[in-house]
């Protein structure tokens, strides 16, 4: 592929297309911590809310960048190496053809697009431009590549089935009616929302693509299933918080895919992210959490968690969010808000939030010696070590 570059020296001049309260917020933060990238400004449709335009800004002054709020003027500027891409579901389609448009590699926000004829359209013009293009996805994990590299290395013989699943642990689950089947929708008119998200659309995605990625075979047949388990929140919207398909692959490989939200209780990380490969050999799992263990209970589930507030190492108190129970509270960003404990004392709180006698978890009052757990056999039946890690 060629495309209109023109770097300055070994550094990428970014353009970012819409600001916070978007997945470019981790993006420009990953963009800006890279010696290799530089970020030039950001940009937008001029017709877009005032609020968006408002959101826009915060991005491009906490960057010390010009904002752009016309978007043929942004992408007529000369000092841009590669443009990020993430505006709104509804209008990403045709924000992308306009980027495509402009000859410059393309990175781009997940899923692509919310309907089918702009997904061909996308395609059709990044082919056309002959431009490099990557969508963002969980393949350059190190627990996905590793998957990827013990099926290259045949000591699972010839792979029989795959099957991944990425859920967060976000929100205060358990406020969804029980005994109620919402029928889906196949043409869905609206993808943004301030209180949820369409949970299989938008996680199902990482799954989907590990499936497509580790089975490397044109698709035979689908079949979906999404439902509302956990959250009042998302069966309000009429959108699902949970979903489950099967994937049939033309060389005969099997996928499954599980994408959902199951709330902050669930995990004491971000939430269940791994894979599991089944081949003539053998079958391995991989997850982003490993070493780990897992403990359970027999404890009735449906006993009420534990939610005081805890002052965290840091010395803060850090308070769950009105509007996003379960949430915490903090910044206005989608990243503060998404559910997990602030990172000043993740490891430790996530422990203390899940880790009580009334959840029936294990109580744990200060952080336990992991190094011994780590070093130490485990039982018959057990699980393997918990990671010590902080994200």
């Amino acid at each position: 592929m060629s495309c209109d570059v023109n770097m300055v020296g070994d550094t990428y001049r970014v353009l970012l297309i819409s600001g916070d309260r978007t997945h470019q917020e981790g993006y420009a933060a990953a963009f800006d911590a890279d010696p290799r990238a530089e970020i030039v400004g950001v940009a937008d449709e001029a017709d877009v809310s005032s609020q968006r335009h408002e959101w826009n800004r915060a991005m491009a002054k906490r960057y010390t960048v010009p904002y752009y709020d016309n978007l043929d003027e942004a992408l007529a500027q000369r000092d841009v190496d590669l443009i990020s891409v993430c505006p709104e579901i509804e209008r990403r389609g045709r924000v992308l053809l306009r980027c495509a448009g402009r000859g410059l590699p393309l990175f781009l926000d997940k899923p692509l697009a919310g309907t089918q004829e702009d997904l061909s359209d996308i395609q059709a013009a990044i082919n056309g431009a002959r431009i490099p293009a990557q969508m963002y996805s969980f393949t350059s994990a190190p627990w996905a590549r590793a998957a990827k590299t013990s099926l290259a290395s045949g000591e699972l013989g010839d792979l029989i089935a795959v099957h991944a699943e990425v859920m967060f642990a976000k929100g205060r689950a358990g406020t969804a009616r029980t005994g109620v089947v919402r029928n889906e929708h196949e043409f869905p008119g609206r993808f943004t929302f301030t209180e949820a998200k369409r949970e299989l659309f938008d996680l199902g995605i990482y799954p989907i693509v590990l499936c497509l990625w580790l089975a490397d075979s044109p698709v035979k047949q689908v079949t979906a299933l999404t439902a509302n388990y956990f959250f009042a929140e998302h069966a309000a919207a009429d959108i699902e918080d949970f979903g489950a398909l099967t994937i049939e692959f033309e060389n005969g490989v099997v996928g499954s895919a599980v994408g959902g939200r199951i709330g902050y209780h669930s995990h004491p990380k971000i939430g269940p992210h791994g894979v599991t490969v089944s081949g003539t050999g053998g079958t391995k799992t991989f997850s982003a959490w490993d070493p780990h263990i897992e403990v359970f209970s027999n404890r009735d589930p449906s006993s009420r968690l534990h939610t005081r507030k805890t002052r965290c190492p840091c010395g803060a108190r850090h308070r769950s969010s009105p509007a996003f129970p379960g949430r915490w509270a903090g910044s206005p960003s989608t990243t503060s808000q998404g559910g997990a404990p602030p990172r000043c004392h993740r490891s430790w709180t996530a422990w203390t939030l899940i880790g009580t006698r009334m959840s029936g978890w294990y109580s744990l009052r200060r952080p336990p010696k992991w190094s011994s757990l780590l070093t130490s056999q485990p039982r018959a039946g057990s699980r393997s070590s918990y990671d010590k890690a902080d994200d």
